[in-house]
């Protein structure tokens, strides 16, 4: 049976047009109209001006662990955990995402090598059970120096269930932790440990950090090979960014300083910020605003890093840097484009999946009204029947 999606605005992943139409057959998209139309036999589906959009492709989100540990200490079951997620991303707008798994050796709690293995398995257990709304994939964090996430990974490698890499380096000194002071503040609060326990920690690190990088130059040979995505986490110089460059990583996200952001775009590579930092204004750790990149043209794409909420929002707010099209990028086509699946995520053209939200802007917050994963009907809300207000980025922007 065929679906007819009309009756608003369409971007379709890079061309925003005032008016626009999908065609669907079998979760595939069949045909883009860059107008309204009707076609007979089709079960019509009307947006009443709402905006038809790809669904958000979300590269990098802490948002499971924060489902498994609600409160400190606390746990829930993690196939639990992942279930209710599933549904509270769908009515995110978000169709593609990518849990953010860390693997560090010494790190506590769900952050351990063996904890973080399970949760990937889960994980993908889940996308094949059936009960998935959304589609989910994994990014899978490794920590510079960590030898037993090296060989743990290589081994997921193998075995198929890595969708993304990405190389982060929290020794004290350098990048997210400038200072002996941050790193120490940050462990304090995470993971309330004594302070001299923290210290022996980042002095370990501090002196095998030279030694590390062999590990991370091994790992993205294998992983490149593989045909894995690879980004760097929080570069700070030029010189890491033309280290990461030549073992073959293809982006960065958070970078810290804007000497970083800009010798990454010379260099080519793509740029994930945080849609948080972008709703607030304000980087949690004092560094880059995601308004700066965007403001020169440097950020490729959002993310939303610990809050799923925020990435619709945040990509109509980035429209005041950038324009309508480019912001609605950074959530669609900026990391689908990325993520370099075969059913093209973030992008509506004929044979993608039929990955849809309409996006209602009628208040000050905009909100979904309906999501599509392949053409299957994953989240609605009724409309009211008419509303006094008129979208305000669309007009004009």
């Amino acid at each position: 049976m065929q679906t007819l999606i009309t009756g608003g605005p369409l971007f379709d992943g890079t061309r925003l047009y005032d008016q626009g139409s999908l065609l669907i057959e079998n979760g595939i998209i069949q045909e883009v109209f860059q107008t309204e139309v009707t076609i007979a036999g089709a079960t019509c589906i009307h947006t009443q001006g709402d905006l038809i959009m790809p669904g958000i492709v979300d590269l990098h989100s802490d948002s499971l662990e924060r489902s498994i540990e609600k409160r400190k200490g606390v746990f829930f079951d993690i196939e639990f955990a992942i279930l209710n997620l599933d549904r509270q991303l769908a009515g995110c707008g978000i169709t593609s995402f990518c849990h953010a798994v860390s693997f560090a050796d010494n790190e506590l709690g769900l952050r351990s090598p063996t904890e973080a293995e399970r949760c990937v398995r889960s994980i993908k257990a889940f996308q094949a059970s059936g009960q998935a709304l959304i589609k989910h994939h994994t990014h899978l964090r490794y920590e510079v120096g960590s030898k037993l996430s090296f060989h743990l990974i290589k081994a997921l490698v193998d075995e198929g269930l890595v969708d993304m890499i990405s190389i982060m380096d929290h020794t004290p000194g350098q990048g997210q932790f400038k200072s002996m002071e941050a790193y120490m503040r940050f462990h304090k609060a995470e993971y309330d440990l004594p302070l001299d326990e923290i210290v022996a920690k980042a002095t370990r690190k501090q002196g095998k950090n030279h030694l590390a990088w062999a590990l991370v130059a091994d790992l993205a040979q294998i992983v490149t090979a593989a045909g894995i995505p690879i980004l760097s986490h929080d570069d700070d110089t030029e010189d890491k960014i033309n280290l990461i460059e030549a073992m073959g990583v293809s982006a960065c996200e958070f970078p810290v300083t804007m000497i970083a952001a800009k010798r990454a775009k010379q260099l080519g590579l793509s740029m994930f910020m945080g849609a948080p930092n972008l709703v607030r204004d304000a980087s949690t750790n004092g560094n880059l605003k995601t308004s700066d990149l965007l403001k020169e043209g440097l950020c490729t794409g959002l993310v939303s890093d610990y809050y799923p909420e925020s990435l619709v929002q945040a990509s109509f707010m980035a429209a005041i840097y950038t324009g309508l099209e480019t912001a609605l990028s950074t959530v669609t086509s900026g990391p689908g484009a990325f993520l370099n699946t075969p059913t093209r995520p973030g992008f509506l053209t004929p044979a993608a999946d039929a990955d849809i939200i309409i996006v209602n802007q009628n208040h000050t917050w905009a909100h979904i009204t309906q999501a599509f994963v392949a053409g299957r009907i994953i989240f609605q809300v009724e409309k009211p029947p008419y509303s006094s207000h008129t979208p305000k980025l669309l007009k004009g922007a």
